[in-house]
This record gives C-alpha cells, structure tokens and sequence, in this order.
C-alpha cells in the first residue's frame, strides 16, 4: 500500500511538471503573438507638418535697394508697405529709414501704421523706435507712440516715456502718466504670478 501511495504522488509530481511546462510554453507563444500584433499596430511615423530648418528668401541688393526708395514714394500706402516688408526683413537699413520717416512723414496713416506695427515686437529696438515717435510735431502721432509704449510690460519702457511726461501738451502728460501706471501694474502682477509659480512647486521633490 506504502508502495502504492508513493507511485501515485510520484506520478503526480511528473504531470504537474509537464503541465507547468506546457502553460509556460503557451504563454511564451501568446507573449510573442501580442508582441507582433503591437508592431503590426503601431503607426508609420509620420512626415513632420513643418521642416526642421526655415530657410529665409535672400532678397539681391538691387531688390533691397528699391525696397529703401519706396519708402520714398509718393503714394503713402506705397512708403508703409516698402518700410513693413523691409522690418520683416530685418534689412539693417530698417531702423533708420522708419527713424527718418517719424522725422519726415507728412501723413498720418504711415506715421501710425508704423507705431502699430512696432508694437507688436515688444523687442529694444521696437521700442528705441517708438520713442521717436514722441518727438514728433503731431500730437496725435505722441498720443499713439505713448499707447503703444504703454503695451509694453517691462522696465526698459518706463525712461521711454521721459519725453512724454514732459510733454507741453496736457494730454499727452496725462496720457503718459497712465501708461506708466499700466506698466507699473503689468510688471508687479507678472512678479506676482511668478511668486504664485514659485509657491506651488515644492520644495524637495521624492520619486
């Protein structure tokens, strides 16, 4: 009977190996299949929506050349249009030919579309820019430089408007003296939502 029992557990002992086998066997082979299908799945990568590289179009210097005279012409839609494509061509003439059409620009509509223009940048140079507006003989041409200044949320802007404050027109002082408020409110609100970043991130960080 002892003999018996032993063949039995012995016996047992065998299938259950060969069992364990044979699902170890199985799962390796579903293992695999799930790992095909996965592979099968995946997307082809696609084709990126933008090249990695700008290229910029090089205008000649004769392109450039005419672009300057432009600014000269008679028609003043045509003199803005000329001095806008040569800003967004960052020409190294650009500066100096917007410089000298705040200086001589008898039209309003190209004096103002250039202000609004410039602010759009928010850069030094945009803004070095827009302070020649200030000195301009046209109050309504101080008024929009002022304006414009006003968008610009950083220290660098507040010297800028000097000129303004001490504008003999009232307007134009007042007008000045909001748009340093305005700056003065952008900047400590940004300081604030910096501090509020700040306080929300923890100190020591455990992963």
């Amino acid at each position: 009977m002892k003999w018996i029992l032993l063949l039995l557990i012995f016996a047992a002992g065998i299938y259950y190996l060969v069992n364990q086998n044979r699902n170890e066997a199985k799962k390796k082979e579903l293992l695999q299949l799930a790992k095909k299908d996965e592979i099968t799945a995946l997307p082809d990568p696609a084709l990126p929506v933008k090249p990695e590289k700008t290229y910029l179009i090089k205008f000649s210097m004769e392109t450039l050349k005419t672009l300057r005279g432009l600014t000269q012409d008679s028609n003043e839609k045509v003199r803005f249009a000329a001095a806008e494509l040569l800003w967004q061509l960052q020409d190294e003439s650009a500066p100096g030919v917007l410089k000298s059409m705040f200086e001589n620009e008898t039209e309003m509509f190209v004096k103002k579309s250039i202000i609004t223009m410039l602010a759009k940048d928010k850069t030094k140079l945009s803004l070095a820019l827009l302070a020649e507006g200030l000195k301009d003989y046209d109050k309504e041409t101080r008024l929009a430089a002022v304006a414009a200044i006003g968008t610009f949320s950083n220290k660098e802007a507040l010297p800028a408007l000097k000129p303004a404050l001490q504008d003999y027109d009232e307007e134009v002082r007042l007008k000045a003296l909001e748009a340093v408020n305005r700056i003065r409110l952008d900047i400590e609100s940004h300081k604030e939502q910096q501090l509020r970043e700040l306080d929300s991130k923890p100190l020591f960080r455990i992963e």
